[in-house]
């Protein structure tokens, strides 16, 4: 009988011809049911129906909320990821790629092509990101923009951050981002042609805060991200007096890797408070599922971020929480920090120099914490709620869909 790790050896020698050999059977098949499907979709468009959107596959968070508060809005919205990332739950997404063909091997692709002709069939409008599509793990995969072309879909993609990372184009994060992410120096070629490729072939790309190479940007909108502000609705903390010296302090911080969020830093200036006899704790959870997270939140008084580049979904869950938010909002290009939306963001500008001073400043003064957590609740309300985020989505898909026009920059709020 042969050993296992003879197996193994044989489907990697095997896999790059049943790769291709599968590739080759569907080729045609492919090609014809996006023609036909090209028919059906222009016949929807004459009626002027209204489009059905897609999002995924990658499981990136925020694909959940964005098609929630599509789907308020009247649109029929499906999420399709291609796994459960291990801090989600499997129903934070509509549809998952294992739901289809179980037991046919993956190196095989089959399921790969039944489950992009179900989604030419299921939706009108795909939001991708610039890696993991469909076909990705197909001898296909180049192809696929065109056969959506083919099949009259319309493809909207904006970043989400390592689809984009390129050595060069990474500006402050490029040296962090290395050490957390080594790949990215040997994928960076690949990475830049994947992204020309998508470029060329997108209806529609969005540019938002993310730094990397983005050579294309029809739009610029950014505070794409969106919360839901009921499910992250602030709630009564510790002691809301607490100002390190009666009444700890408590400062939680959720990297998913280190260097990048500057998490020794904030280790480092906790420490040189706590030496000064500032009560103040730090609440450090890694790789933790996202209800652990919420819930040390909802319970403390400041959120740290990051402090190398940028704010994410995680700044924006403490600021809809009535959290104060610390991060690092210095290092974006001057047409994004001149943006009306990012002008009137209350998060505290906070980079490695400045993050013990800004610690201290907000550790000891509670009034202060309460003010930047009420102006932060605000600003969730009117850039990253649902709503909002909604009518720019809508405003986006009916661009591309039938034309509609569309501003240069997208700054809707709920007001």
């Amino acid at each position: 009988m042969a050993s296992a790790s003879g197996l193994d050896a044989a489907a990697r020698v095997l896999w790059p011809f049943a790769k291709a050999l599968t590739g080759a059977l569907a080729f045609p098949f492919v090609t014809l049911f996006a023609v036909a499907e090209g028919v059906r979709t222009r016949r929807r468009r004459i009626r002027a129906e209204s489009p059905r959107v897609m999002w995924g596959p990658n499981p990136v968070m925020n694909i959940r909320y964005w098609s929630r508060a599509l789907a308020a809005r009247g649109y029929d919205s499906t999420t399709f990821v291609t796994h459960t990332p291990h801090i989600a739950r499997r129903d934070d997404f509509d549809v998952h790629w294992d739901e289809f063909l179980r037991g046919v091997p993956r190196a095989t692709s089959i399921r790969d092509f039944v489950v992009f002709v179900w989604a030419l069939r299921r939706a009108d409008v795909f939001v991708h990101f610039f890696d993991r599509w469909y076909l990705g793990g197909t001898a296909l995969s180049r192809l696929e923009p065109a056969f959506l072309r083919l099949a009259g879909k319309k493809v909207i993609v904006l970043p989400y951050g390592g689809d984009i990372a390129v050595v060069g184009e990474l500006g402050v994060a490029e040296g962090p981002l290395l050490l957390d992410y080594p790949e990215i120096r040997p994928r960076s070629e690949a990475t830049r042609r994947r992204v020309l490729h998508v470029c060329r072939w997108a209806d529609l790309v969005i540019r938002n805060y993310q730094y990397g190479f983005l050579p294309r940007g029809d739009v610029f909108w950014p505070t794409v991200l969106a919360i839901d502000v009921e499910e992250w609705a602030p709630q009564s903390s510790g002691e809301a007096g607490a100002d390190g010296h009666a009444g700890a302090v408590v400062v939680v911080h959720a990297p998913n890797h280190r260097h990048i969020k500057g998490t020794q830093a904030l280790i480092d200036a906790v420490a040189q408070l706590r030496s000064e006899g500032v009560d103040v704790k730090l609440d450090l959870l890694e790789g933790r599922p996202n209800e652990e997270v919420k819930a040390a939140v909802l319970a403390c008084d400041v959120v740290a971020d990051q402090f190398i580049a940028g704010y994410a979904l995680f700044a924006i869950e403490g600021m809809s929480a009535g959290k104060p938010v610390m991060s690092a909002l210095g290092w974006m290009p001057e047409d994004l920090r001149s943006s009306p939306a990012l002008r009137a963001c209350p998060i505290v500008d906070t980079d490695t120099a400045s993050l013990a001073a800004n610690l201290r400043a907000l550790v000891e003064d509670p009034s202060r914490r309460a003010e930047l957590g009420l102006a932060g609740r605000q600003f969730v309300l009117d850039y990253h709620a649902y709503e909002p985020v909604a009518r720019n989505w809508a405003a986006i898909i009916e661009h591309v869909w039938c034309g509609s026009p569309l501003p240069s920059e997208l700054l809707i709020t709920s007001s």
